[in-house]
């Protein structure tokens, strides 16, 4: 069976990954073993701003969960006297969970461009890498191109585009396999106060001509693959009944993943001591507060609630 394609092309945007942040790294290690996840090792994230210079360690370091249809990272901060990992260690003062959503794109220097003339302030982009362990033995390096914006302008998060150099390196088959039968990454919903002005502040940001509302209260904006869902209080109320915004800004709530087989999964994560809730067509899962997030598991991404409403 062929594998899904991984990268946009052209003006495409794929939402790429979110990230949970988390103080803990063993405690999120376990959690997510549990949760039937395979997780690549342990990585301290490096970057260069100038491609000819050699990177020096960024402050945070990963574990991601590779599917075949996006990722999902963990971070962690190993240095806080640097400026991305100061900037991770306060927002998790703010949560445990997630903090990051990044889309992916074929031409981050167009993108960059483009933010700056719709208002947003983007940084220089930055060359990450990261050292990858091969399965024939040895080690590769992974490398991506990240333009991010001002933290005032995303306040939800590290909200970014990322351009992928590697995916044979980064996407490797060993790590696409999961015990639970997860398979793929969708939206992320994003839970604010006012909807018409972060919805219009995403479709700026994703180059969208306007978002579709499901309900008075939660609308989504869809991508080329994925999309954002954004909800208000009453809408988070509903998707989430025991969720609530922090009184200091908004929240990243959670994101779809799609399953081969939804029974096969709900089943798995039971008999691992979970207690998804099994509701019409898809199953909410609130992870441990070690991890922080809900997850929204469909096997049919039609049937996730913000598509079906």
């Amino acid at each position: 069976m062929e594998q899904p394609r991984q990268l946009p092309v052209g003006e495409e945007i794929f939402l790429d990954h979110v990230a949970h942040f988390v103080p803990d790294m063993a405690e999120a290690h376990r959690e997510f073993n549990r949760l039937g996840f395979v997780q690549t090792p342990f990585t301290e994230h490096r970057h260069n701003l100038d491609e000819a210079t050699e990177p020096v360690p960024s402050g945070t370091a990963n574990r991601c969960i590779m599917l075949p249809e996006g990722y999902i990272e963990i971070i962690t901060v190993s240095d806080a006297s640097t400026p991305l990992g100061a900037r991770a260690a306060e927002q998790m003062e703010r949560y445990i969970g997630l903090h990051l959503i990044a889309f992916s794109c074929a031409d981050p220097e167009s993108a960059q461009g483009r933010l700056t003339l719709t208002g947003f302030h983007p940084e220089p982009l930055v060359h990450l890498k990261r050292p990858v362990s091969l399965a024939s033995g040895g080690e590769d390096e992974a490398s991506f191109t990240v333009c991010r914006v001002r933290p005032q302008d995303m306040p939800e998060g590290r909200v970014q585009y990322v351009a992928h150099h590697t995916e044979e390196i980064v996407w490797q088959d060993r790590w696409l396999h999961h015990g639970n039968g997860i398979v793929a990454l969708r939206d992320v919903v994003v839970g604010v106060e006012t909807l018409d002005k972060v919805a219009a502040r995403y479709c700026w940001f994703l180059n969208r001509g306007g978002p579709k509302p499901v309900s008075e209260h939660v609308w989504r904006i869809p991508l080329e693959r994925g999309g954002v869902v954004i909800v208000d209080e009453d809408g988070l109320a509903d998707l989430v009944p025991d969720g609530e915004l922090p009184e200091d800004g908004p929240l990243i709530v959670g994101y779809g993943l799609l399953s081969e087989d939804l029974g096969k999964t709900e089943a798995f994560l039971r008999e691992r001591g979970f207690a998804p809730e099994a509701l019409d067509g898809y199953l909410r899962l609130s992870l441990p507060e070690t991890i922080g997030g809900t997850l929204f598991i469909a096997d049919d991404e039609t049937k996730l609630p913000w598509i079906t409403g």
